[in-house]
């Protein structure tokens, strides 16, 4: 795990700055609601998910 976390951390220190800055990220386009909803479904999901878990579990 150490090896892992050790070769992620070289790799992202060798990426430049302006690779994770740019220009089409922006937060103003027609689509930005939209991209940043289909990020959150999958958490939204889960949450059910486990909310759902926990309620039946308790039941039983």
């Amino acid at each position: 795990m150490k090896k892992t976390a050790y070769i992620f951390s070289l790799l992202a220190s060798l990426l430049s700055n302006p690779l994770f800055a740019h220009p089409g990220h922006g937060h103003s386009t027609g689509g930005a609601g939209l991209a940043h909803l289909l990020w959150l479904v999958p958490v939204i999901v889960a949450a059910v998910v486990v909310v759902f878990k926990e309620i039946t579990a308790s039941k039983n």
